[in-house]
This record gives structure tokens, C-alpha cells and sequence, in this order.
């Protein structure tokens, strides 16, 4: 039975129970009351008992955590287990007003993640976490053939929510802090050439036309050109108003001017009213996935003979990169800007781009643009 004890010259409490050993041990409880100090070295020796015994699971230490922390200061111990803390902080992305595909990629990576720890493991405290666990994570998803990319940005994710356990002091460190990079670099996408931009229009239908031309243009991904209504238009004013679906604050509203050859496009569409979808034959399909729109574009594309640069060769899951596609619209869309001296600050609030950095990606500064540029120079010539 433990007992507590007290030592004239120390104003706290000690406890005096047997160990895992059965030796007796001595312990200051840091408890000036003693009713407290005696619960504490009452958990102690249920601990050293059933440590004896191999008794002394996760769960039970928890429980007797729980009773200490409770008897010396009142307060509940709560302690998340990893599947509840990462489902919670997933959660809180999307109160937050995450984008819903940014959100999309987060629910992929922590259902991947639990899945790889099991579903024991996955119910143990955030807070017991290790950095080998985490790693051989990420090791297993290349070893699937994901890319580095692909794998980093689930690490990326893992660490940030990691970062809020620790700040919330359910985790004592991040452990995923001490994991070192794979060496990933992100492939790029190329813009496309004054010609091929002028082939696509050609074999283009007056839908796909229209969404060329405000990818090029106005810079417009392929989800968000494809589900524009009428009365995102107006064409008196040649003036586009629309929420991007990629986007942290959904209350963000883009103006963006029609150059004419957008409106005069538009204009040879059947004209609706209201909500009616702008593209009707286009207008909800998904993105992505067999028959989606990014498909559709692929054979747009090949029928244009457009030339894409593939990237690295893959095994086992993941799509090899292509360096082209829809989205290489907004890419030429910056870098023509760019090239016509255009400023960042319009080219960025047409862009719809958070950040200097972000932007700076899709301006692709070739040999001719710098040709071009240093034509402008005075000569050095005696």
C-alpha cells in the first residue's frame, strides 16, 4: 500500500511505493496537500502493480494520467487519438474556407496516411506519433510510384497538422519536422505557342472556342469557365464577375475586362439569361477523371497537333505529366502579359494570385522574350 510522507526542510509531499521491481521507491509528489500527494502515490503503485502483471497498457496509463492530473489540479485530461485529431483539423480547413479541392487533396492524404498506420495504431494519442512511422509513410507512397511531388505534399499536409497539435500541447514536438526532404522538384507547365493557340480555335467547336479564348484571355481554369451562367457576363461593359472555385475565401469576387475577341465570341453563343449556363453542353462536368472536361481538351489538343513534352516515366499508381493541358492557357495568358510589360499588380488581380510567389510560376520568360528585351539596350559600341 503506498503511503506519503513529508520532510521537515521541503514544503512538499512524497510518496513511498513499491516499483515494477517490487523494491520500494521514493518519490517526491511536488503536492502540497495531501490528500492530493496520496492519490498521486496511489496511481503510482496501481502503475508499478500492473506493470508487473504486463498489464500496463496505453489505454490504462491514460486512465491513470487522467486521475492524477484531475486530483492535483482540478482540470480533465483530454487526449486525442491520431484519427480524431486529423479528422478534427480537416474539419477546421474547411470552416475555415479552404478551397474545396485543396480540402479534397487534404482528405486524400489523411485517409491514405491512417490507412498505412492501421486502424489500432490509428486509435493511439496524437502525441505518440514518431518520426519512423511518418517516414516509412512517405517511403510507401513512393514505393507505389507516386511522385515526389505528389508524396511531399502529403508530408506537407502531415506536418501542418502536426504543427497544431504542438501548438496546442497535444504533441510535445512535431515529429514530421525532422523528416528530410526527398529531392522533389515540381514539373512545370509549359504556355502554349501564338500558333498552336491559333490551331486549337480552328478545330474547336463555338463552346470550346469560348473557353479557349477565357483561358487565354482572362487566365480562367477549366472548371470555372465551364460552370460560368450568363449573368456572369456583361457584355455592354465586356466585364467578367466571378467567385474561383480555387480559392481560400469563398466571398472573393473576380472582375475581370473582355478583350473583344472574348466578347465577339461570346457573342455568337445562344444567349441565355440569368443562371442559364454559359457553356450548356460542358457546363457540371467534372474536370478530371475518364470523359471529363480535361480529357475532352487532350483531344482538342492532338486534333490541333499541338507537340506536349511528357514528364518523367512513372510505375504503379499516379498519371505521368503532361506539359500542356487547360490550364497552360492561364500559364500563357501571365507570360504574354508579361512579355507585353503589362504589371504585375494588373496581371496579378486578373490572375486572381494571393501571392508575388505564386504568380511568378507562370511567368515563363523564354529566350525570345530576353532577346527582345535586350534589343532595348544601348550598344556598347566605340
Amino acid at each position: 500500500m503506498a503511503s506519503v510522507w513529508k520532510h521537515p526542510k521541503s514544503p512538499y509531499w512524497s510518496a513511498q511505493f513499491r516499483g515494477p521491481d517490487a523494491k520500494p521507491i521514493n518519490r517526491s509528489t511536488k503536492q502540497k496537500n495531501r490528500k492530493a500527494a496520496q492519490t498521486i502515490a496511489d496511481g503510482w503503485e496501481k502503475a508499478a502493480q500492473k506493470a508487473r502483471l504486463n498489464e500496463l497498457t496505453q489505454a490504462a496509463s491514460i486512465k491513470l494520467l487522467g486521475e492524477w492530473m484531475e486530483a492535483s489540479t482540478g482540470e480533465t485530461l483530454h487526449i486525442k487519438s491520431i484519427k480524431v485529431f486529423l479528422n478534427d483539423w480537416l474539419n477546421d480547413r474547411t470552416s475555415l474556407g479552404r478551397a474545396e479541392a485543396t480540402t479534397k487533396r487534404y482528405l486524400s492524404v489523411i485517409e491514405n496516411f491512417l490507412k498505412h498506420l492501421g486502424e489500432k495504431r490509428s486509435m493511439a494519442s496524437i502525441g505518440s506519433l514518431s518520426s519512423a512511422e511518418i517516414e516509412a509513410w512517405r517511403n510507401a507512397e513512393l514505393q507505389t510510384g507516386k511522385g515526389k511531388t505528389t508524396a511531399e505534399f502529403g508530408l506537407k499536409v502531415i506536418r501542418a497538422a502536426l504543427n497544431s497539435a504542438r501548438r496546442k500541447g497535444l504533441a510535445l514536438s512535431n515529429p514530421a519536422e525532422a523528416i528530410e526532404h526527398s529531392g522533389a522538384h515540381s514539373e512545370t507547365r509549359d504556355p502554349f505557342t501564338h500558333t498552336e493557340i491559333i490551331e486549337l480555335l480552328k478545330v474547336a467547336d463555338r463552346e470550346w472556342k469560348g473557353m479557349i479564348l477565357l483561358g487565354v484571355w482572362c487566365g480562367l481554369r477549366i472548371a470555372d469557365a465551364a460552370n460560368l451562367t450568363w449573368n456572369c457576363i456583361n457584355l455592354a461593359e465586356g466585364v467578367l464577375v466571378f467567385r474561383p472555385s480555387k480559392t481560400r475565401n469563398k466571398e472573393i469576387t473576380l472582375q475581370i475586362a473582355l478583350h473583344h475577341e472574348v466578347t465577339e465570341c461570346l457573342k455568337n453563343l445562344t444567349l441565355g439569361i440569368g443562371g442559364a449556363p454559359l457553356f450548356p453542353t460542358l457546363h457540371g462536368k467534372k474536370a478530371g477523371s475518364h470523359g471529363g472536361l480535361s480529357n475532352e481538351f487532350g483531344r482538342l489538343m492532338s486534333k490541333a497537333g499541338v507537340i506536349i513534352r511528357k514528364g518523367r516515366e512513372k510505375s504503379g499508381v499516379g498519371r505521368r505529366f503532361n506539359s500542356k493541358g487547360f490550364h497552360s492557357l492561364r500559364h500563357t495568358m501571365i507570360t504574354r502579359f508579361a512579355e507585353a510589360e503589362i504589371s504585375a499588380d494588373i496581371r496579378r488581380a486578373m490572375a486572381g494570385h494571393s501571392s508575388d510567389a505564386m504568380h511568378q510560376k507562370y511567368v515563363h520568360m523564354g529566350p525570345n522574350s530576353q532577346r527582345s528585351a535586350l534589343q532595348k539596350l544601348e550598344m556598347f559600341k566605340p
